[in-house]
């Protein structure tokens, strides 16, 4: 079968590899769309040091059950499916105590090297990380679920109440996501940061409230517009020092601020101002089953709303090309997603 293997920054070409048999609890799923993860991007540009040479990329994966192992009966082969990156070991303290996602011995799709991804005609998981999707649901936005996946762990982790307030750091797909399903609950006031003018511009029509951090003070603003309290609640999605900064001194004493954004190894933190103002942090990685089936339902109910989030789809011969121009910063998109024939 054909993949895209990564050899090294800027460098990912097509090559045959051996397509994998399912196990007798595994699925065999054929690929029809895959996102363009900023995780991906930033790993194909050499950035981070978390994608490695030889490795098959792609973690948001929609697709159809092609073959069943032989204990695997909960899908009939052309189901329309999507994929739960996260493979756990069932076994470690914190899988026993149901945090699958922060497995000790995790393995993830598209992420370790020995678990090829969606950037591939076919991909092996457990039976358990496939959920099925409505038959009538586009691939592409399938490919959306795993980041809404994300954004719904952030808002449950969030744990926000009617008439909130609450800062959305970064208008990506993570943050639009955010701000999506954190608007249902009926918050008072979504303020939401970023840079570029067509994100903003969304987050305005979603309901959000604006911020470029280029042109004006955020934390001023929200401030001003809290009575001199902050936010009850901020939500960080990019994973830098300033944006971190942001959701931190945004917060009211006594508030809340979610850490979802990782992109900086080692950040710089105002200490003090957790400690005298007794803030608290909470780091979220990845998400719950239930996270899933909340994405789920998410992007079926509100198919317009979501649909405009993918930018562009390319082939899978146009994906190297795609990668390399959202590498070097030359095209801004909230998503791209390869869709194969």
């Amino acid at each position: 079968m054909k993949a895209l293997v990564y050899n090294g920054p800027f460098d990912m070409t097509i090559e045959e590899i051996e397509r994998p048999e399912p196990k007798e609890n595994e699925v065999q799923i054929k690929v029809r769309a895959v996102g363009l993860c900023g995780s991906d991007i930033h790993g194909f540009s050499g950035k981070t040091g978390r994608r490695y040479p030889g490795m098959v990329m792609g973690h948001e994966i929609s697709g159809e059950i092609w073959e069943t192992g032989s204990n695997a009966n909960k899908f009939k082969k052309g189901q329309k499916v999507v994929v739960q990156p996260i493979i756990s070991c069932k076994t470690c303290l914190l899988c026993r105590e149901g945090k699958n996602s922060i497995c000790l011995n995790k393995k993830m799709v598209g992420v370790n090297m020995d678990k090829n991804g969606g950037f591939s005609e076919f991909i092996i998981v457990p039976e358990e990380n496939v959920f099925p999707i409505p038959e009538d649901l586009p691939f592409s936005l399938g490919a959306l679920v795993e980041p809404f996946a994300v954004a719904a762990s952030a808002v449950r982790h969030a744990e926000l109440k009617k008439e909130s307030t609450l800062l959305i750091t970064g208008a990506g797909v993570i943050g639009i996501s955010i701000l999506l399903l954190s608007r249902e609950k009926g918050l008072k006031k979504i303020f939401i940061t970023d840079r570029i003018p067509n994100k903003l511009e969304a987050a305005k029509t979603f309901g959000g409230i604006p911020l470029n951090f280029t042109e004006i003070d955020p934390i001023a603003v929200i401030k001003k517009e809290t009575d001199d309290l902050g936010v009850d609640c901020s939500i960080e999605a990019v994973g830098l020092s300033a944006s971190v900064q942001t959701a931190q001194l945004s917060v009211r004493p006594g508030g809340r601020i979610v850490w979802v954004g990782n992109s900086q190894k080692i950040i710089e933190l105002d200490m003090q101002d957790i400690v005298v103002f007794a803030k608290s942090i909470q780091g979220v990685y990845c998400y719950s089953d239930e996270d899933f089936n909340t994405a789920i339902d998410f992007i079926d109910n509100n198919r317009e709303i979501v649909s405009g989030l993918v930018e562009k789809e390319v082939t899978f011969e146009e994906t190297t090309e795609l990668f390399t121009k959202l590498a070097r910063g030359e095209i801004e998109l909230f998503r791209g997603v390869t869709v194969f024939e």
